[in-house]
């Protein structure tokens, strides 16, 4: 009988990477095409910024012009900037929008002949072109096949969604463990919703994740680095360094890699890692350098840097109280944020799904991150993975606390939950390497799956919520 056990539960799990792939690119396709035809135009997080980003990147013009102090932007397609701005106009009103009048002046505003107008929009031309090529490729195509604004719109949302699926394939190969964990955390309602939109997000997320499960990968490996696996991680590391500011930090997770894995030597180990940091934070600054945009002026917060600057000299004690007091009252509304939200403007253009959906997933995605654990525990990857992830909240605390939030203000002022998504990545990515192989496996195998399903279900419950918000707005008028 007690040799029966395993047999049985190998025959049960037979069919495991099919009870997972299926599902799994069923809900991928699904609700990503659901989304990319159900949402309004426009209508995403900043999307209307993003894209007139995407517009200039997709006319060639990689590198913004300087338009006055702390402004930036240029020349960009006159007929995608007036779809966007009506649309913009209506959504600020809070009304509903017209599908078949959107088509309507995109095909109007198409027929005309190509216009460039010289505009403004810093909070993204400021950012290198780096996140916005999928965006902008397919804009261009759509662009050259004669059609309107409307239709380059859905075809860069579309160029977002296939890069972020290749990338979910290309992290998911490279991991070694925490594979459901992280596709959990791939397909889940915001990470999908910014893959569907125009948003620099996605490869914001899936470029530090790739860095991270090559690590871990190359870790459980064991094997030495040949030179294409050292150039790709310095290529990766100088891809990070053209994101966001505080991505440029997690090219430091070569230090992670074993002396017998990365050159032979600790000598050869640290310098491998110093030269990806080097590249990483050296590409970053001199980017902000020559783009210093500084978020609160522009939008007219009252903030101002050096003043809050000057606090933290004086203050610094308090200055980590007020940080701590943040994250303890705002914690947990920055998870509804990340995972239970659509859209990103004022009511009814955005909104909260019910947290039914939203709060048992913040409990479901760590136990499922304790059952995804590799061949091995990995303690190294462990801590270095999860000491990690408070400091990225705190980098991100301090960068909106310096240049968003008004001076004198007890609340951190412009943080948004979607922010913090590579913070949740190194927290479930730790869990998994903590977990290990634990035993008895067929429990650990089981309980994977049924969490697994769990946080499908539950991303489904929050993505047709935000589905039927945006029917109600993108329908045609009478």
């Amino acid at each position: 009988m007690s040799r029966s056990v395993p047999v049985r539960l190998r025959a049960a799990f037979r069919f495991e990477p099919l009870l997972i792939a299926v599902p799994s690119i069923l809900f991928f396709l699904l609700f990503g095409v659901f989304l990319l035809v159900k949402t309004p135009p426009y209508a995403g997080p900043d999307e209307p910024f993003h894209w007139q980003r995407v517009l200039q990147i997709a006319q060639g013009r990689f590198l913004a012009d300087t338009l006055g102090p702390n402004s930036w932007g240029g020349p960009i397609d006159e007929a995608g900037y007036l779809h966007m701005i009506h649309y913009f106009v209506l959504i600020q009103k809070h009304e509903p929008v017209d599908a078949a009048q959107a088509r309507a002046l995109s095909d109007h505003l198409a027929d005309k002949p190509p216009a460039d107008r010289v505009l403004p929009f810093p909070s993204s031309a400021s950012f290198s072109p780096l996140a916005y090529m999928p965006q902008a490729a397919f804009v261009a195509a759509a662009r050259a096949w004669g059609l309107g604004p409307l239709e380059q719109a859905h075809a860069g949302r579309i160029g977002n969604f296939a890069v972020y699926g290749l990338m979910i394939l290309a992290i998911l190969r490279a991991l070694p463990g925490g594979r459901l964990v992280f596709l959990a955390l791939a397909l889940s309602p915001g990470a999908l919703q910014s893959a569907c939109s125009l948003s620099a997000d996605p490869l914001n997320l899936m470029l530090p994740a790739l860095m991270l499960a090559l690590v871990w990968g190359y870790r459980e490996r064991g094997t030495p680095l040949g030179p294409w696996d050292m150039a790709g991680l310095v290529a990766l590391s100088a891809a990070l360094g053209l994101l966001k500011l505080t991505m440029a930090p997690f090219a430091g997770v070569v230090l992670y890699l074993p002396a017998a894995v990365a050159g032979g030597s600790t000598r050869f180990r640290v310098g491998l890692a110093a030269l990806c940091l080097g590249v990483a934070l050296g590409i970053a600054l001199l980017w902000n350098m020559a783009y210093p945009f500084v978020p609160g002026p522009y939008w007219g917060t009252g903030a101002d840097p050096a003043a809050q600057l000057a606090r933290l000299r004086a203050d610094p004690v308090g200055t980590l109280e007020l940080f701590a007091v943040n994250a303890w009252e705002w914690g947990l509304m920055w998870w509804r944020d990340s995972y239970g939200r659509y859209g990103g403007h004022p009511s009814p253009w955005s909104g909260y799904a019910p947290d039914r959906w939203v709060l048992p997933a913040l409990f479901v995605l760590p136990l499922l991150a304790l059952c995804d654990g590799a061949r091995r525990r990995d303690p190294v990857v462990a801590v270095g993975y999860l000491l990690p992830a408070p400091g990225y909240v705190l980098l991100i605390m301090t960068a909106f606390w310096i240049g968003y939030t008004t001076v004198g203000a007890s609340t951190i002022e412009g943080v948004q939950g979607r922010y913090l998504l590579p913070a949740q990545l190194l927290v479930v990515l730790a869990l998994a390497a903590a977990a290990g192989p634990w035993t008895p496996a067929g429990l650990r195998r089981g309980l994977r799956l049924v969490l697994f399903a769990a946080a499908l279900a539950l991303s489904g419950a929050v993505l047709v919520h935000a589905l039927a918000a945006w029917s109600a707005l993108w329908v045609p008028a009478g």
